[in-house]
């Protein structure tokens, strides 16, 4: 093979059927270059998608526990012979929501109320997106002056309290209905007093064949625009201490809870400070004879309870739950 001339070697170095291979390197670069974009921006979404997922998954774990702590508290203070049952988390994207059931005591026996969910966002403009399904087994707009009955998702009557301080115009007392309820129902029924009482007068007040399961305690202020607004007080308006645990057992010093949660509950929750500021008079803390019971809930059979009939401290009387006792 001879040697290649000069002219020679410049025409094969700028010969155009070399042009297709240049081209595809240049295609090749291309394809390296889009293809490393992807797996970037691929890596990119999945650090950014991992750190949003631990985000929300640390945010919604605090807001439950804080959620389940509320909801312990109020349980602790309110909802009358009303206990919290098995609980449930579902944390989802941004949304969380406790589920959980309610039950109550009718004399030493446990009762379901109802299933029951909290939800809980970090995201405020969809908080409560799904809806709430509350405590109400139905609603309705009705007269505010007649008295009417509520009942909650279980299709338990929704018990009623009344203030001593207030002339109602009407009162239900459903300690005279007793007799036509058979001896063999357990049930609930809330007492509304003609003043206000130790809770240690309340203990002998009570006959010992009933069940004491909660006492409502007297947080209104001197003439609450509350007070006045109201035709009656249902259940879910009140507070006050269980005189039960969660297992049914009477507790030696009932009181002792009911303070502690507000006094340690008074700088996060409003309600509880406004509660704290009126039962402390003055005071850095509540004692027991601060307490102002107005009305308690008491549970037993038929035959138990009309041995309260025609006392003279009771004001009002609502049956609440009622089961069967066997």
């Amino acid at each position: 093979m001879g040697i290649k001339s000069d002219d020679e070697r410049l025409e094969e170095l700028f010969n155009m059927n070399e042009a297709p291979d240049f081209n595809r390197t240049i295609r090749k670069a291309k394809m390296f270059s889009i293809m490393r974009t992807i797996i970037v921006s691929f890596m990119i979404f999945i650090i950014i998608s991992f750190g949003v997922l631990i985000f929300n998954t640390t945010t919604l774990n605090k807001m439950s526990i804080k959620e389940e702590r509320r909801l312990n508290n109020s349980f602790r203070v309110s909802m009358p012979n009303a206990y919290l049952g098995g609980i449930q988390i579902d944390d989802r994207i941004m949304v969380g929501e406790i589920n959980y059931v309610r039950y109550r005591f009718l004399g030493n026996k446990p009762v379901t109320d109802g299933s029951y969910k909290e939800e809980y966002t970090y995201m405020p403009l969809i908080n409560g997106i799904y809806g709430d399904m509350g405590n109400y087994l139905y609603t309705g707009s009705y007269n505010q002056s007649e008295e009417v009955s509520d009942y909650n998702k279980a299709g338990k009557k929704v018990m009623k309290f009344y203030h001593p301080s207030v002339e109602y115009s009407n009162y239900i007392n459903d300690l005279g209905n007793l007799s036509e309820i058979e001896d063999n129902k357990l049930m609930e029924v809330s007492l509304s007093f003609n003043k206000a009482y130790s809770i240690d007068e309340v203990k002998n007040m009570i006959p010992s064949d009933i069940t004491l399961n909660w006492y409502w305690v007297d947080t209104f202020t001197t003439n609450a625009k509350e007070l006045s607004e109201k035709t009656s007080f249902n259940e879910y308006d009140v507070y006050g201490i269980k005189a039960l645990d969660n297992r049914g057992n009477p507790i030696d010093r009932p009181e002792d809870d009911f303070i502690g949660v507000i006094q340690q509950s008074k700088i996060d929750n409003g309600q509880y400070a406004e509660i704290f500021n009126t039962l402390c008079n003055g005071k850095e803390e509540i004692n027991k004879d601060d307490l102002k019971i107005i009305g308690v809930v008491v549970s037993g059979d038929s035959k138990s309870l009309k041995n309260l009939k025609n006392n003279e401290y009771i004001k009002g009387a609502t049956i609440g739950a009622i089961v069967d006792k066997y």
